[in-house]
């Protein structure tokens, strides 16, 4: 068990360092980009604010806030518009528990250009984004919002580029691993390091080579797919 701000943590919750999260959500997050959108209140209060020598510690959910202001960056919309849409959607998407129903979020362009949402029992909401959004960019906020809603249910998320990696924050703490497994990247990027593709696949049957040149990559070690 872990503190978090004089509580604990439950074991298999996931806490990510400010380094871990620009791992696993490259190519383009950076570690400024996460201690601004923190301090600026974007993501709420981390599990453990850091200090010199003592790392921000934060949770998964905030892992899904980052990559979320970061998808409504990548959409054009300010950052000063973010706050407001961030804390709105937050209680759509986390606040409600895991036993109640959860009802589908839909956007769509209100008067002014704002950007408004409506979940599968017709509540609306009305994002302040205060800049119009183009029709098929509010298709495409619909689907990712539906997929952080499941990605914050199952505790998981892809990582980008690499499909066969995941952070699940109940395996260990949150860090990357193959889909499916426990093994962690950093690990499997050693071994092959240190021994090639091929020998680590004898070591390890249950694992398969793209999976490996996934890990090996993500990690920094470049390796041919095809060679021995």
């Amino acid at each position: 068990m872990n503190e978090r701000g004089g509580t604990l943590i439950a074991l298999g919750e996931g806490v990510y360092t400010v380094p871990e999260i620009v791992r696993i959500l490259q190519p383009n997050m950076t570690e400024y980009k996460v201690r601004r959108w923190l301090h600026k209140d974007l993501l709420g209060e981390p599990i453990r604010w850091g200090s010199t020598g003592r790392p921000h510690l934060l949770s998964f959910q905030q892992l899904l806030k980052v990559r979320t202001i970061q998808e409504l960056r990548e959409r054009g919309i300010p950052l000063q518009r973010i706050t407001p849409a961030v804390r709105s959607l937050s209680s759509y998407l986390f606040d409600r528990l895991f036993d109640e129903e959860w009802h589908e979020l839909k956007f769509f362009q209100s008067e002014h250009g704002r950007l408004g949402v409506v979940d599968s029992r017709d509540m609306a909401i009305v994002v302040e984004t205060g800049q119009r959004v183009m029709p098929e960019t509010v298709s495409e906020l619909t689907a990712y919002m539906w997929q952080t809603r499941k990605d914050w249910e199952r505790g998981e998320i892809e990582i980008k580029e690499y499909p066969h990696l995941v952070s699940n924050a109940g395996i260990v703490a949150g860090s990357p691993t193959i889909r499916g497994t426990r093994v962690e990247t950093s690990f499997i990027a050693h071994m092959v390091r240190s021994m090639g593709v091929d020998r680590v696949l004898q070591l390890y049957p249950y694992l398969d080579r793209d999976s490996l040149v996934d890990a090996a990559r993500f990690e920094g070690v470049e390796v041919d797919p095809l060679a021995a």
